[in-house]
């Protein structure tokens, strides 16, 4: 792996406060090469050390997210796949347990492995031009790097196993009907839309915000009690916080929240 050029298929900017944007521009159209998820994995983890960053938009580029893997990389040798998986499956892990919301812009096709990553971020926006689907039938493997465990979860196991054992591609709009994504929209008003989106949510307080997304993925991942008992925990470290005093003040003085937005409050 040439570690300097797949390190320079991701690019990371800050086009809003408290947004940070990662693009994937690698060619063709987004592929995830083994180095480009060691990449995608590095950048993100970086990240998560920038204090005034609170939220993080993922996007492609020119006509894709990203077509997943790519196929010329595949071995059948044992080692290189779970080394393959290992990688796929921290990045989509890593995405998910992140402090940041994670917003992924579906600016085209998002196929295979790229959709796995993107059912790993927390909201799901789509050009109306997108195209989704897991074809990896096609090619004699499947969505894997949790892409088995993350699509039932947003669509059922009817809806899911239809995608997987068809390899069919849908479109945004049915994709939305799907649940698949959250938001659909003008081809070229998608990156405008997406980011008015995530800056939004960086205005909030960064520690009631990760709150918010910790006590989901706990529930979902470990079940309802466990969901309780991180709310139960959550809710005492942020109403202990200075945040808590600064929004019922901003409220009683019918003025904005002027909220702490770095991880500590």
């Amino acid at each position: 792996m040439d570690t300097k050029v797949e390190s320079e298929a991701i690019a990371v900017s800050y086009p809003r406060e408290g947004v940070a944007l990662i693009q994937i521009q690698s060619k063709p159209l987004g592929v995830l090469r083994f180095g480009v998820k060691q990449a995608l994995l590095a950048r993100l983890l970086e990240l998560e050390s920038v204090k005034n960053v609170r939220c993080l938009v993922i996007s492609g580029v020119d006509r894709a997210f990203s077509v997943g893997s790519d196929i010329r990389d595949f071995s059948q040798e044992v080692g290189w796949l779970l080394e393959n998986e290992y990688w796929e499956a921290g990045l989509n892990a890593a995405l998910e347990n992140s402090r940041l919301p994670v917003i992924a812009a579906l600016n085209g096709y998002c196929l295979g492995g790229g959709a796995v990553l993107a059912l790993a971020a927390d909201i799901r926006i789509a050009a109306d031009t997108a195209q989704i689907g897991f074809p990896e039938v096609n090619v004699g493997a499947f969505a894997s790097g949790s892409g088995t465990q993350r699509l039932p979860r947003l669509v059922g196991r009817g809806r899911a196993l239809d995608l997987l054992l068809s390899g069919r591609t849908i479109s945004a709009q049915e994709a939305l009907d799907y649940h698949l994504v959250e938001y659909v929209v003008p081809a070229d008003e998608l990156m405008a839309f997406v980011l008015d989106y995530a800056e939004k949510i960086a205005r909030f307080s960064a520690p009631v915000i990760a709150a918010c997304k910790r006590c989901v993925v706990v529930g979902l991942r470990q079940g309802f009690e466990a969901g309780l008992a991180a709310e139960r925990q959550a809710r005492v470290q942020t109403g202990r916080g200075a945040d808590a005093v600064e929004g019922r003040e901003a409220f009683l003085e019918k003025r904005p929240p002027q909220f702490n937005r770095t991880r500590e409050s």
